[in-house]
């Protein structure tokens, strides 16, 4: 398993938040176009460091919104899935619906490119 990145993660702090800023450079395109749209902390500020998601975007003008999960390669190996499905995103009159797309990786070089392709065809179609 020596391709994978960030192996430690879910057992280092400092790991994970490299593999979230090595996410945040990878998706930087998005910028200014998706902001976040779940939770990644507890009401004290603790972060959950639990990869679900490492990463999470919406465009709320498009209805579009995706996240990454991340899972830790001990326990899954090699894996790299992603499906869509109906949901409501908080908006100021309420709740928009939207479409969400969801990738469940293990972080590789190669599950990294294959999950910035998709979510930059989800996000930027045409």
């Amino acid at each position: 398993m020596s391709d994978i990145l960030f192996a430690d993660f879910l057992e280092d702090h400092a790991v994970y938040a490299a593999a979230e800023a090595y996410w945040q450079a990878r998706l930087a395109f998005l910028d200014g176009q998706c902001a976040p749209y779940l939770r990644t902390a507890f009401a004290n500020g603790q972060p959950f460091y639990d990869g679900n998601p490492i990463v999470n975007l919406a465009d709320r003008n498009a209805g579009k919104a995706a996240r990454i999960v991340q899972q830790c390669p001990r326990e899954f190996g090699h894996g790299y899935t992603s499906f869509e499905q109906a949901i409501e995103l908080a908006c100021s009159d309420g709740q928009l619906p939207a479409q969400e797309k969801i990738i469940v990786l293990t972080l590789t070089q190669e599950t990294a490119q294959r999950a910035e392709d998709e979510l930059r065809a989800w996000f930027m179609p045409g």
